[in-house]
Protein backbone atom coordinates (compact mmCIF):
# COMPACT_ATOMS: atom_id res chain seq x y z
CA UNK A 1 0.00 0.00 0.00
CA UNK A 2 2.63 2.45 0.74
CA UNK A 3 4.25 1.77 -2.49
CA UNK A 4 0.98 2.51 -4.23
CA UNK A 5 0.84 5.49 -2.08
CA UNK A 6 4.50 6.32 -3.66
CA UNK A 7 4.02 6.30 -7.12
CA UNK A 8 0.81 7.78 -6.99
CA UNK A 9 2.77 11.18 -5.70
CA UNK A 10 5.57 10.39 -7.85
CA UNK A 11 3.18 10.24 -10.71
CA UNK A 12 1.20 13.50 -9.93
CA UNK A 13 4.55 15.10 -9.52
CA UNK A 14 5.75 13.91 -13.04
CA UNK A 15 2.20 15.23 -13.99
CA UNK A 16 1.81 18.54 -12.90
CA UNK A 17 5.99 19.39 -13.71
CA UNK A 18 5.17 18.45 -17.23
CA UNK A 19 1.78 20.69 -17.33
CA UNK A 20 3.58 23.41 -15.76
CA UNK A 21 4.16 26.35 -18.28
CA UNK A 22 7.73 27.81 -18.27
CA UNK A 23 6.78 30.98 -19.15
CA UNK A 24 7.56 32.93 -22.69
CA UNK A 25 11.02 31.77 -23.45
CA UNK A 26 11.45 35.36 -24.85
CA UNK A 27 9.96 38.76 -25.95
CA UNK A 28 10.07 39.19 -29.75
CA UNK A 29 13.17 41.73 -31.10
CA UNK A 30 12.25 45.12 -32.19
CA UNK A 31 12.30 44.35 -35.64
CA UNK A 32 10.12 41.41 -34.96
CA UNK A 33 7.72 43.68 -32.89
CA UNK A 34 7.71 46.35 -35.84
CA UNK A 35 7.08 43.58 -38.27
CA UNK A 36 4.29 42.06 -36.23
CA UNK A 37 2.95 45.76 -35.88
CA UNK A 38 3.07 46.86 -39.59
CA UNK A 39 0.07 43.92 -39.99
CA UNK A 40 -2.34 45.95 -38.60
CA UNK A 41 -1.05 49.14 -40.04
CA UNK A 42 -2.57 51.08 -43.26
CA UNK A 43 -0.45 49.34 -46.53
CA UNK A 44 -2.39 51.29 -49.05
CA UNK A 45 -5.76 53.68 -49.78
CA UNK A 46 -9.16 53.56 -51.41
CA UNK A 47 -11.54 56.47 -52.99
CA UNK A 48 -14.45 54.76 -52.87
CA UNK A 49 -17.25 55.55 -55.34
CA UNK A 50 -19.38 56.92 -52.27
CA UNK A 51 -16.69 59.91 -52.84
CA UNK A 52 -19.23 62.76 -54.90
CA UNK A 53 -19.78 66.52 -54.94
CA UNK A 54 -22.07 67.53 -52.04
CA UNK A 55 -23.89 69.86 -50.23
CA UNK A 56 -23.45 70.33 -46.93
CA UNK A 57 -26.19 72.18 -45.33
CA UNK A 58 -30.45 72.50 -46.14
CA UNK A 59 -29.98 74.00 -49.65
CA UNK A 60 -28.95 71.86 -52.54
CA UNK A 61 -26.40 74.06 -53.77
CA UNK A 62 -22.88 72.13 -53.95
CA UNK A 63 -20.60 72.77 -51.10
CA UNK A 64 -17.65 70.76 -51.81
CA UNK A 65 -16.24 67.18 -52.03
CA UNK A 66 -17.75 64.38 -49.84
CA UNK A 67 -14.46 62.23 -49.96
CA UNK A 68 -14.57 58.50 -48.76
CA UNK A 69 -11.61 57.31 -48.07
CA UNK A 70 -10.68 53.25 -46.78
CA UNK A 71 -7.15 52.99 -45.58
CA UNK A 72 -6.70 48.84 -46.02
CA UNK A 73 -3.66 46.87 -44.10
CA UNK A 74 -1.42 44.36 -45.97
CA UNK A 75 -4.46 41.81 -46.17
CA UNK A 76 -7.14 44.16 -47.53
CA UNK A 77 -9.24 44.84 -44.84
CA UNK A 78 -10.25 48.35 -44.04
CA UNK A 79 -7.56 49.89 -41.02
CA UNK A 80 -7.67 52.80 -39.15
CA UNK A 81 -4.95 55.42 -39.68
CA UNK A 82 -3.77 58.06 -37.92
CA UNK A 83 -1.25 60.78 -39.92
CA UNK A 84 -2.33 63.25 -42.66
CA UNK A 85 -4.54 63.39 -45.07
CA UNK A 86 -4.01 65.61 -48.46
CA UNK A 87 -6.43 66.16 -50.76
CA UNK A 88 -6.38 67.80 -54.22
CA UNK A 89 -9.14 68.57 -56.53
CA UNK A 90 -7.73 69.05 -60.57
CA UNK A 91 -9.40 69.51 -64.23
CA UNK A 92 -9.62 66.39 -66.02
CA UNK A 93 -8.16 66.36 -69.19
CA UNK A 94 -9.43 64.10 -72.14
CA UNK A 95 -7.47 61.40 -74.02
CA UNK A 96 -4.31 62.08 -71.98
CA UNK A 97 -2.01 59.54 -70.04
CA UNK A 98 -1.55 61.87 -67.11
CA UNK A 99 -5.30 63.10 -66.78
CA UNK A 100 -5.05 65.67 -64.23
CA UNK A 101 -4.77 68.97 -65.36
CA UNK A 102 -4.70 72.35 -63.03
CA UNK A 103 -4.99 71.89 -59.81
CA UNK A 104 -7.97 73.80 -58.45
CA UNK A 105 -7.95 73.18 -54.40
CA UNK A 106 -6.31 71.85 -51.67
CA UNK A 107 -7.31 70.59 -48.52
CA UNK A 108 -5.41 69.01 -45.28
CA UNK A 109 -7.27 67.06 -42.77
CA UNK A 110 -4.69 65.63 -39.70
CA UNK A 111 -6.16 62.51 -37.66
CA UNK A 112 -3.40 62.91 -34.67
CA UNK A 113 -5.91 61.95 -31.75
CA UNK A 114 -8.80 59.54 -30.72
CA UNK A 115 -11.28 62.29 -31.36
CA UNK A 116 -10.36 63.05 -34.88
CA UNK A 117 -10.41 59.24 -35.33
CA UNK A 118 -13.98 59.12 -34.41
CA UNK A 119 -14.70 62.62 -36.03
CA UNK A 120 -13.76 61.35 -39.33
CA UNK A 121 -14.54 57.16 -38.52
CA UNK A 122 -17.41 55.59 -39.62
CA UNK A 123 -19.46 52.73 -39.04
CA UNK A 124 -18.96 51.59 -42.42
CA UNK A 125 -14.79 51.38 -41.48
CA UNK A 126 -14.15 54.17 -43.75
CA UNK A 127 -13.24 58.12 -43.11
CA UNK A 128 -15.44 61.01 -44.41
CA UNK A 129 -13.74 64.77 -44.98
CA UNK A 130 -15.88 67.03 -46.10
CA UNK A 131 -13.84 69.03 -48.28
CA UNK A 132 -15.67 72.68 -48.51
CA UNK A 133 -15.33 74.85 -51.54
CA UNK A 134 -12.97 77.79 -51.29
CA UNK A 135 -15.19 81.06 -51.44
CA UNK A 136 -12.99 81.93 -54.26
CA UNK A 137 -13.14 78.85 -56.39
CA UNK A 138 -14.80 80.20 -59.63
CA UNK A 139 -13.29 77.74 -61.63
CA UNK A 140 -15.20 74.15 -61.33
CA UNK A 141 -16.78 74.06 -64.21
CA UNK A 142 -20.89 71.89 -63.46
CA UNK A 143 -20.43 69.61 -66.08
CA UNK A 144 -17.77 67.70 -66.56
CA UNK A 145 -15.20 65.55 -64.87
CA UNK A 146 -12.36 66.64 -62.14
CA UNK A 147 -9.87 64.37 -60.61
CA UNK A 148 -9.88 64.13 -57.04
CA UNK A 149 -6.13 62.67 -55.46
CA UNK A 150 -5.97 61.91 -51.72
CA UNK A 151 -2.42 61.21 -50.53
CA UNK A 152 -1.69 59.67 -47.13
CA UNK A 153 1.03 60.17 -44.93
CA UNK A 154 1.02 58.22 -41.83
CA UNK A 155 3.60 59.47 -39.22
CA UNK A 156 6.64 57.46 -40.42
CA UNK A 157 8.28 57.60 -43.74
CA UNK A 158 5.84 56.49 -46.72
CA UNK A 159 3.13 57.50 -48.85
CA UNK A 160 -0.30 56.19 -50.30
CA UNK A 161 -1.81 57.62 -52.73
CA UNK A 162 -5.14 57.07 -54.60
CA UNK A 163 -7.04 59.43 -57.26
CA UNK A 164 -10.54 58.90 -58.84
CA UNK A 165 -12.76 60.47 -61.58
CA UNK A 166 -16.17 62.46 -60.24
CA UNK A 167 -18.81 63.80 -62.41
CA UNK A 168 -19.70 66.84 -61.72
CA UNK A 169 -23.14 67.43 -63.30
CA UNK A 170 -25.02 70.07 -61.52
CA UNK A 171 -28.23 72.27 -62.66
CA UNK A 172 -26.91 75.75 -63.22
CA UNK A 173 -29.34 77.28 -60.97
CA UNK A 174 -28.06 75.34 -58.20
CA UNK A 175 -24.79 76.69 -58.59
CA UNK A 176 -23.64 79.91 -56.31
CA UNK A 177 -23.96 83.22 -57.80
CA UNK A 178 -20.97 85.81 -57.55
CA UNK A 179 -23.75 87.71 -55.75
CA UNK A 180 -23.85 84.91 -52.92
CA UNK A 181 -20.62 85.30 -52.00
Amino acid sequence: MARLSILTIGMSILISAGCRSAGPKGMPSESDQREMFALMLPAEIKIWPFTKIKSFDDDQKPDGILAVIRPLDRFGDPAKAVGTFYFELWTHKKASGNRKGERLAFWERTIANEQEVNLYWTRAQMYEFQLAWDPGLQTVKPAGKLVLTATYRPPWDQTMQDEYIIDFHVPMELLPDKADE
